[in-house]
């Protein structure tokens, strides 16, 4: 259990907390992409995100800012009491100036990709606007579990993001690598870190499982680098026997 100040909730402990289901997290991992920001093994993966493009909700204010330049135009043109000068035009076409540069923005922003190395033991956070991507070891990640609120102030569930450990300014280096069910993408994330314990449940890992129980078997199967609330046994019964059998766990 985390512990809370009186001002903060602590961040999440390096710990597999539950375990991550099918319709909440591993089907993001359904197969190895044939995409190249995404990679999916044993060694390392590549989430992406957000990519930069098309955004609904930004294409949604585009229009909408052309139809309200267009309303408040044809209603200076027929209007006795209102005068069309360059005055007024920038002052109508003020929403549509800004629904266009929040579209524009949608395809200069820098795909959000999460990079996490199995083997070296590095987390990449995914950028945030512009910042650059920040990596750092895994045992350095700060990552919370952010309650978000709706626009009448009411709770909208809780998403999973990190914190840049080196930047304690206020409201800055804030990555966001969930947007919701934060225990279990953390316990995801945490087991597949852990090189010591066999691949997370996934179908994307399923043609590694055997090459990487063979790696840890050569190794004499080391205790596990984290803890964890959950069993995560071998793919087989067989392979769980010989786990035990030689490294005792």
């Amino acid at each position: 259990m985390t512990k809370k100040s009186w001002w903060k909730e602590a961040p999440l402990p390096f710990k597999i907390l539950t375990y991550p289901t099918e319709d909440k997290v591993t089907k993001w991992f359904e197969q190895e992409s044939d995409n190249k920001k995404e990679t999916f093994n044993q060694e390392q993966f590549q989430l992406l995100l957000a990519s930069k493009g098309v955004s609904i909700g930004a294409l949604y204010f585009f229009v909408l800012g052309i139809f309200v330049t267009i309303i408040f135009t044809l209603l200076a043109l027929f209007s006795e009491n209102v005068k069309f000068d360059i005055n007024y035009f920038w002052s109508c076409s003020g929403f549509f100036i800004l629904s266009a540069l929040f579209w524009l923005y949608s395809f200069a922003i820098p795909n959000k990709i999460l990079t996490l190395n199995r083997f070296t033991g590095i987390m990449t956070y995914p950028s945030y606007g512009f910042y650059p991507h920040f990596t750092t070891t895994f045992t350095r990640a700060t990552v919370y579990r952010v309650i978000m609120s709706g626009a009448d102030a009411t709770l909208a569930g809780a998403k999973l993001s990190a914190r840049n450990p080196y930047d304690s300014g206020v409201g800055r280096g804030n990555y966001d690598l969930a947007d919701g069910d934060p225990e279990e993408w953390w316990s995801f994330y945490v087991w597949y870190m852990d090189k010591n314990r066999p691949l997370p449940p996934a179908k994307a890992f399923d043609k590694y499982r055997e090459q990487d129980f063979e790696r840890r078997k050569a190794e004499a199967f080391p205790k596990p680098l984290y803890p964890s609330n959950i069993p995560t046994p071998e793919a087989t019964k067989e392979q769980r026997a010989e786990r035990k059998k030689i490294g005792g766990w």
